[in-house]
This record gives C-alpha cells, structure tokens and sequence, in this order.
C-alpha cells in the first residue's frame, strides 16, 4: 500500500462531502417551504421527507435543526418539528426592516458600481422580464432573488449583507402565494422597471425611495396571503 494511501485527506475528503450532502438537504427544504410544498403549520415528516430526498435520517436531523435557528422550522420537544407559522404582523415587520436595508444598499451600490456590475444588474432585470412574459414563477422568484442579492453584496458591507440574508431566509417562507395574484406579480414588475430606471440613470435616491416602496408593498401582500392561507387551513381543519 502507498503511503498516500494512509493520507490524513482521507477523513476531511468524507468530512466535506458530509457537509455538501447537508447543505443540499437545506436548500431542498427551505425550497419546498418557499414553494409552499411544506406550508406553514405542517409537521415534519423526518422518515418520508429523507426517503424523498434519498438521504439518511442523520443529515435530515441537521437540516431541521439549522432551519430552526434560520426561524423557517420550530423544534417542538418529543415530537419533531414543524415548518414555523409567520402571522402577518410579524412579515409585515420583516419587510420594513427588508425595505430599509434594500434602501441603503442601493443607495449605496449605485455610488460604487462599475460598468461590470451594470451589466449584471441588466441581465437578471431582463431574465425577470423574460420569465414574466413565459409567465414562468420559479424562474422570475429565483432572478429576483438573485437581483436583490446582488444588490447588497454591491453595497459591500458585512453586517448589512448577513442581516439581509437571515431575514430574507424568513421572507421567502410563503412569498411564492404573492405571485399567484396576477395583479400583484404585474406590479412587482412594473416596480422593478422603476426600480432598474433609476438605477442605469444612476440617481441613487429615487432608487431608493423605489426600492423601499416596492419591499412595502411586497411585504403587505405577502401578509394578506400569509392570513388568507392561515384562515383556509384553518377551515379544512375544522
């Protein structure tokens, strides 16, 4: 046997792919919650949910319980978990602290971007454009996320950008019902064109005001499904 094969790698080469298959775990969750394939209320059902996903219970154990601290899961002592039950208040809250983070971070990034990041900017504005036209959700969400990600990663600060990435965690848990307003995703667009406007014309206030206005507005509907769905599910239950 060669010696490499006695290498300590071995061990951290198990250890990372441990920690991938637990990162894939997370994201498919906190994806079924945003998707609202695991709605609010409903119990975790550790044994189905790692059959599904082709995993042990072990890294599903540790998925649970980081999406409990992220707030998306409450752990209930002696009978597993269930995903958390936002009440409209509490988004509503979420997106005004949400709106006055995007709000500087614009402001911000407007002031520092380059050619480069314009450019970035431009192409996921138009693939929301694109999605919205296919009438495509998951990949209008999915550039809009992104979008707003990158503009607070422009604004270059850390303590803004892991705020901002907790509580967008905790938004995102029920936002796919928005969209299923046309109404609503009609404005979210026509938003987000006032929004790109005033960025290209590098008039970072009215971005900002834009984009304060615009996480208001998605977090009141966001509340209004968050209480529409609670109150049905309430009734099938009764």
């Amino acid at each position: 046997m060669d010696e490499d094969d006695l290498s300590p790698v071995t061990p951290y080469r198990v250890a990372i792919k441990r920690a991938s298959l637990h990162q894939h775990v997370v994201d498919k969750l906190r994806e079924m919650i945003s998707r609202g394939d695991l709605p609010a209320g409903e119990r975790l059902n550790e044994v189905v949910l790692a059959q599904a996903l082709g995993v042990s219970r072990t890294p599903m154990r540790e998925a649970v319980k980081l999406l409990a601290s992220e707030g998306l899961v409450e752990l209930l002592p002696g009978r597993g978990a269930r995903v958390r039950q936002f009440s409209a208040e509490e988004l509503s809250n979420i997106f005004d602290v949400l709106g006055a983070l995007e709000r500087h971070a614009v402001e911000i990034a407007i002031c520092r971007m380059t050619a480069k990041a314009l450019a970035e900017i431009g192409r996921l504005h138009h693939q929301m454009g694109d999605a919205y036209l296919k009438r495509n959700r998951k990949n209008y969400f999915k550039a809009n996320q992104k979008l707003h990600a990158l503009l607070v990663e422009l604004a270059d600060n850390p303590v803004l950008s892991v705020t901002h990435t907790t509580l967008t965690k905790q938004s995102v848990h029920n936002r796919h019902e928005t969209l299923i307003s046309e109404q609503r995703w009609g404005e979210s667009v026509a938003e987000h064109q006032a929004i790109f406007d005033a960025i290209m014309e590098r008039d970072a206030g009215r971005a900002g005001l834009l984009m304060l206005d615009h996480s208001r507005k998605t977090g009141a509907a966001v509340a209004d499904a968050a209480a529409a769905a609670y109150e049905t599910r309430a009734t099938i239950a009764q």
